[in-house]
């Protein structure tokens, strides 16, 4: 499995503007909802709701994609992007690109790197996810994030529309750990 953020990334190049769309869809599909229906919305349901859009256009964009597989694994959905030699799940994440919800025993087996059935052990496990602010109403960024112990990092993604022509795609947001003392 590779870990290197660089390795990675660049070898999702031609898929990063399409995770970006894919999440941002699903957030402002939610955010088209009447005031009246999300009134009553926890942040539990609103991450709910954004993730239904989100999975309905995934469904869509990426099974139109060679070399990408969809696989659905006792309720969690991810891609396999063989031109990567990746496997995704998209989720709501905090600034760390960490999952923000209870951890099902399944996402737990997708962070560690174990084996979960029918799906090669070899790719590189990554969150696609999206931060809102602490207001859990605005859009900061979409983010791609190795959520594995020790080696994990979380890259940012800048919109298309806001690059420059030779600008990357994304750039590193992991945050430094400080070291115990010894």
């Amino acid at each position: 499995m590779q870990t290197n953020i660089s390795t990675v990334m660049n070898g999702l190049a031609d898929y990063i503007d399409i995770f970006d769309d894919i999440l941002r869809y699903g957030h402002e599909t939610y955010e088209r909802y009447p005031p009246e229906f999300v009134v009553d919305h926890d942040a539990s349901t609103q991450a709910h709701c954004t993730f239904r859009h989100i999975l309905s256009k995934a469904l869509g964009e990426l099974a139109e994609l060679p070399q990408v597989k969809h696989f659905d694994i006792r309720g969690q959905n991810l891609w396999l992007i063989e031109a990567a030699n990746c496997i995704i799940r998209f989720k709501k994440t905090d600034e760390n690109g960490s999952s923000s919800n209870y951890p099902t025993p399944q996402a737990v087996a997708f962070d560690a790197g174990e084996t979960l059935p029918g799906m090669p052990t070899e790719p590189t496990r990554l969150t696609v996810g999206y931060l809102l602010d602490a207001t859990g109403s605005q859009y900061v960024r979409s983010q791609v994030s190795l959520p594995l112990k020790g080696f994990g990092w979380c890259a940012a993604i800048t919109p298309s529309a806001l690059r420059n022509e030779n600008e990357a795609a994304w750039y590193e947001v992991t945050k430094q750990t400080r070291f115990a003392a010894l």
